[in-house]
């Protein structure tokens, strides 16, 4: 039986169906006009073949080209995308069945940090009470590692209300390049948790060797495919509307293995998007529409999952806020 995550049974909702309309028709119409701009030649092509307007761009030496995707192109995607996707496991009590229709929510782990914090209690004194001390956590920055992946994944095996696991720190060993980076964070995710495994690829020269990993784990080919035990996040789209040439690449080539793979958009509000949140939601919708409509045309039925990680710009310096108290108001214990 697969995990039951929490079935939502009154689900709170805070937009109307007819909201939910006019929000997913805007989002048409952006992508429809002005479209979005493309950095990838075979996506470009892609879209082009199935009916896309498209028109290059002078830009120098960087060859991009502005997509204008009709709204019924993008509907005709949605059409084919799954409706419910099955994310495996090394345990396949650790599945997870997602419905879209069906308001379940499991709960994962988070991605990525670069910085890993070293945590021990020391004690502290009262300056104004020489008698009262307390004991509160303090912490060491320091590079994640390898062995930090491994740690996390280990204690995410032991959690009972986390459902899977997403890669929550990025290792940066001395050892760690770019050509064995990939393989590393997932066998090191792999090795210390059953439940499903997600994170990104760093470079698509690994990908032939973390599917090949995990064909041997899950059992051969055909059972990774019934069983797939690791997805992928990959953030295509450069807000605002840029589909940024190598995390589009390595999209294409997932989707032709029919892998499980996250869609996901990323824009600031009040930079790389409108302030407002209805505005913000429009152009997620659009950039992850984008996303899938082009994962449904290199290979229809490929399981996408729609994903965002919306930031809001602190409008006075364009940058996302901090907690801006200062260090003696956050003090745990206000010494």
């Amino acid at each position: 039986m697969p995990r039951e995550g929490l079935l939502i049974k009154i689900p709170l909702e805070r937009l109307t169906a007819n909201e939910i309309n006019l929000i997913h028709n805007a989002s048409l119409d952006i992508l429809n006009d002005p479209g979005l701009t493309c950095y990838n030649a075979e996506a470009a092509e892609i879209f082009k073949q199935a009916g896309a307007g498209v028109v290059p761009l002078e830009t120098g030496s960087n060859r991009s080209w502005q997509v204008s995707l009709p709204a019924e192109l993008v509907n005709e995607a949605l059409s084919q995308a799954p409706k419910e996707i099955r994310l495996g496991a090394r345990d396949e009590a650790n599945t997870l069945v997602m419905k879209g229709e069906e308001p379940r929510v499991f709960l994962v782990s988070g991605s990525e940090t670069n910085i890993w914090l070293d945590s021990a209690f020391e004690t502290f004194t009262s300056q104004s009470d020489a008698g009262r001390q307390v004991r509160v956590p303090v912490y060491k920055p320091r590079r994640g590692m390898l062995a930090d992946l491994e740690q996390a994944a280990h204690l995410a095996e032991h959690l009972d209300t986390l459902d899977a696991f997403i890669r929550p720190v990025n290792i940066q060993d001395k050892e760690i390049n770019n050509e064995n980076k990939d393989v590393n964070k997932f066998f090191a995710s792999l090795n210390n948790t059953t439940k499903h495994v997600m994170a990104g690829l760093t470079s698509l020269d690994a990908l032939d060797d973390v599917v090949k990993m995990a064909e041997i784990i899950a059992g051969g080919k055909d059972k990774l495919a019934d069983n797939p035990l690791i997805s992928f996040i990959t953030c295509l789209v450069k807000s605002p509307l840029q589909m940024v040439d190598d995390t589009t690449r390595t999209m294409i080539e997932l989707c032709r293995r029919r892998l499980p793979l996250v869609v996901s958009s990323s824009p600031q509000a009040g930079t790389t998007a409108p302030p407002t949140e209805t505005g913000i939601v429009v152009q997620i919708n659009a950039e992850v529409l984008a996303g899938i409509t082009l994962a449904q045309l290199v290979n229809p039925g490929t399981p996408v999952l729609y994903g965002s990680v919306p930031v809001r710009a602190h409008l006075a310096t364009a940058h996302v806020p901090q907690n801006i108290l200062p260090a003696e108001a956050r003090h745990p214990e206000q010494l």
